[in-house]
């Protein structure tokens, strides 16, 4: 069996995988909890009638805002930058692994080399590594969908996570 699909990776695309993996994590989860500390010690100090909390705030709003920020300026400069995002990529699951094809290149990953598989409300994450993934997005892969997860589930189904959950 074999699935065919093309995805195009544009900076909506690249900055919700960039949230998820972010705030999937350790750090991510940290600037969230510490964000809110923040925020409300400084609510806490202002109706016990203090007024030197102004530090809390800034810090909280830092941590609240900043990253979601800072990851939004990261996609889109990645996306407008590489030169591999321009154009799509097409790929082909088969029995034996993931074919990527581009142009004149193509790479082959076995399916054992897939560490992790991930979803969120646009894309299916195909990580290859710690950090860096397949973004295979929802709409763009349109009638292949139920192959494409037919197929994960069989050949990558002791590395998915919350992959049948949508978000």
């Amino acid at each position: 069996m074999k699935v065919e699909f093309d995805c195009k990776v544009s900076k909506k695309a690249m900055y919700n995988f960039m949230m998820y993996h972010s705030y999937h994590s350790f750090s991510g989860i940290f600037s969230i909890v510490a964000g809110a500390a923040l925020l409300a010690y400084f609510a806490w100090n202002q109706s016990q009638g203090g007024d030197s909390a102004w530090l809390f705030l800034f810090f909280g709003v830092l941590f609240l805002v900043y990253q979601p920020w800072a990851l939004f300026m990261s996609a889109s400069k990645q996306v407008t930058l590489n030169p591999m995002f321009k154009k799509p990529l097409s790929y082909c699951l088969s029995e034996e692994g993931i074919t990527v094809r581009q142009e004149e290149t193509e790479n082959e990953l076995p399916w054992s080399g897939i560490t992790k598989v991930c979803e969120t409300s646009q894309s299916i994450l195909v990580y290859t590594n710690k950090k860096n993934a397949f973004i295979w997005v929802k709409d763009q892969m349109g009638a292949q969908e139920p192959a494409v997860r037919k197929m994960l589930s069989e050949k990558a189904s002791g590395k998915m996570r919350r992959f049948e959950r949508k978000m």
